[in-house]
C-alpha cells in the first residue's frame, strides 16, 4: 500500500522537479557560486510547506529544507553544482556546446539535487497523512566537485540531529555504494632562483627541474602503493614560456586517492616525500603541500544497504517505452558500450565505489548511497554525454525512480523502528571507537573557497 500511494504521489508532482531541475541544468554554476540553483531548489521547497534555514552560517549556497515533527529525523542528501568544460546541447549528438568552454551539469546533479527534493515531498506528505511522527531535512549541498562542501556543513553542525541518511547519484546502472576512495587534492609548489639559461645558468635553480623530477619520481612510486591507489597530476605553472630561462617557480596539481582514510595519508605522505627529494636535489624550496580539499571513504552500512536493495528489486525490471529507448541509444553509439545488448543497464551493482564528500556524512550519520540510470548504457562519467542527456526522458524517468526508492526506504525505517536500531548499531560496529572529528582529512583552516 505504502508503494502504491508513493508512487501515486510522485506523479502528480512530477512537474514540479522537472521545471526546477531543467532550470538548474540552464544555470550550470560552479563550486561554492551556486546562486541561481540554490534560490531554484529553495523557492520550490518553501512553495511545498519546509521550512528554511538558509543561509547555513556564511554558507549562502547551502540551506536545510525541513518538515515534520519529532523522531526519527531524516536526512536527504542534495547537489546542485556543475562542471567546467561540460557545455553541451540538450538531446544533441553529435557534441555541440551551448557556450563554448562553458560548465556543464556533466555529473548530473540539476537531476541529483531534485530527486532528493522530491524524495523528501514524498516523505513529507505520507508521515502528514498517516499522522506519523517523523521530521525530514532536505541539504542543498554547494560544491561537492572538489569543494568538500558537506565538510562544511558538519562543521556548522548540519547533521547533529539526524538519525539516517539518504542519498543517490545519477548512473548509467542500479547500485548501492558501500565503499568510496579517499581523496586529497594538493598544489606542489616549487620555488627556485632565476637566471639566463645560456649566460650564467648555474646561478640559476630550477624550478621546473624540481617539478619534472617529483613527477618522475612518483611514476616510481606506483609500483609501489596498494592496489586501488591512484595517483594523477596536471602541472598548472611551468614557470613561463620561455626556454631560455631558468624558471624560478612551478606548480602542479595532485589527485591522490586510497581506500580509506588511514592508507590516504600514508600515500600521501610519501608523495610529499618525492616531493622534498626533488627540492633537495635541485637546491630549490618546497614549503609543503597545499590541500585544496579532502574527501574522506564512505563508512558502509549493511542495514540501509539491505533495505534499499529490496526496493531496488521490487521495481525491476523497469519498463521503458519505445521512444525512450530509442534516445538512449543515440547516446549509448557514441558512449563505450555502443554494442551493449541493454540500451539501459537494469542490474543491481554490489559495492559500487564512489569519490565523494557524501563519504564525510557517512561518518556522522548511518548512510545509505543509492545510484539509479538516468544514461544511456556506457556513458562515460564527466562528460558532455551526460550534459546532454540531463533534460532527457530517460533522466527524468531515472530522477523519479530515485525519488520513490529514497523515500520507500526512509519510510521503512521510520514504519519498522527496529531497523533504525539496528543501522545505527551497525554504524557504531563499523566505526570501532573512531570518530570523524579525528578521522577527517580536510585542514581546520580551510574555508569555504571555490576551487574552479
Amino acid at each position: 500500500m505504502m508503494r502504491q500511494e508513493i508512487d501515486a504521489m510522485s506523479e502528480k508532482g512530477r512537474k514540479i522537479f522537472e521545471d526546477c531541475s531543467d532550470q538548474i541544468w540552464s544555470t550550470p554554476e560552479l563550486n561554492f557560486t551556486e546562486h541561481k540553483s540554490c534560490e531554484a531548489s529553495k523557492k520550490v521547497m518553501e512553495e511545498l510547506g519546509f521550512k528554511i534555514t538558509w543561509p547555513l552560517e556564511d554558507m549562502n549556497t547551502a540551506f536545510i529544507a525541513e518538515a515534520g515533527h519529532g523522531k526519527p529525523v531524516i536526512g536527504l542528501l542534495g547537489e546542485i553544482d556543475a562542471l567546467p568544460g561540460l557545455s553541451a546541447k540538450a538531446d544533441t549528438v553529435p557534441f555541440e556546446p551551448v557556450t563554448e568552454g562553458g560548465n556543464g551539469h556533466g555529473c548530473g546533479h540539476n537531476l541529483l539535487g531534485c530527486g532528493a527534493m522530491e524524495a523528501a515531498w514524498l516523505i513529507k506528505n505520507y508521515l502528514e497523512e498517516h499522522h506519523l511522527e517523523g521530521t525530514v531535512k532536505y541539504f542543498c549541498c554547494p560544491a561537492e566537485e572538489g569543494g568538500v562542501g558537506k565538510y562544511f556543513m558538519i562543521e556548522r553542525g548540519a547533521f547533529d540531529d539526524v538519525d539516517f541518511t539518504v542519498s543517490w547519484h545519477p548512473s548509467s546502472y542500479f547500485g548501492i555504494s558501500q565503499s568510496g576512495k579517499s581523496i586529497y587534492i594538493a598544489n606542489f609548489k616549487f620555488y627556485g632562483t632565476a637566471a639566463h639559461a645560456a649566460g650564467d645558468p648555474y646561478h640559476g635553480r630550477s624550478a621546473l627541474d624540481a617539478l619534472e623530477l617529483m613527477n618522475v619520481g612518483v611514476q616510481f612510486l606506483r609500483e609501489h602503493v596498494e592496489e586501488g591507489t591512484n595517483i594523477h597530476y596536471a602541472i598548472t605553472n611551468s614557470g613561463g614560456r620561455a626556454a631560455n630561462v631558468v624558471q624560478s617557480y612551478a606548480e602542479a596539481s595532485y589527485v591522490v586517492r586510497a581506500l580509506d582514510n588511514s592508507k590516504l595519508r600514508d600515500v600521501f605522505r610519501r608523495v610529499c616525500l618525492v616531493a622534498t627529494g626533488a627540492a633537495t636535489m635541485t637546491e630549490t624550496r618546497f614549503d609543503g603541500p597545499e590541500i585544496v580539499s579532502a574527501f574522506s571513504s564512505i563508512v558502509p552500512n549493511e542495514v540501509m544497504s539491505d533495505v534499499l536493495r529490496e526496493n531496488i528489486k521490487s521495481i525491476l525490471p523497469v519498463e521503458y517505452t519505445p521512444e525512450e529507448l530509442e534516445y538512449a541509444k543515440k547516446f549509448q553509439a557514441v558512449g563505450t558500450k555502443p554494442d551493449a545488448e541493454d540500451v539501459i543497464d537494469q542490474r543491481i551493482v554490489e559495492n559500487v565505489p564512489a569519490s565523494t564528500d557524501v563519504g564525510d556524512v557517512s561518518w556522522v550519520t548511518p548512510l545509505v548511497y543509492l545510484r539509479c540510470p538516468t544514461i544511456a548504457n556506457g556513458t562515460p562519467g564527466h562528460s558532455w554525454q551526460i550534459t546532454a542527456q540531463g533534460k532527457g526522458c530517460v533522466a527524468k524517468k531515472g530522477m523519479h525512480i530515485a525519488a520513490r526508492l529514497m523515500a520507500n526506504t526512509c519510510l521503512d525505517m521510520v514504519e519498522k523502528p527496529e531497523l533504525i536500531d539496528a543501522a545505527k548499531a551497525d554504524f557504531k560496529k563499523k566505526l570501532a571507537g573512531r570518530t570523524y572529528a579525528k578521522e577527517c582529512l580536510m585542514p581546520k583552516d580551510r574555508k569555504p573557497t571555490p576551487i574552479y
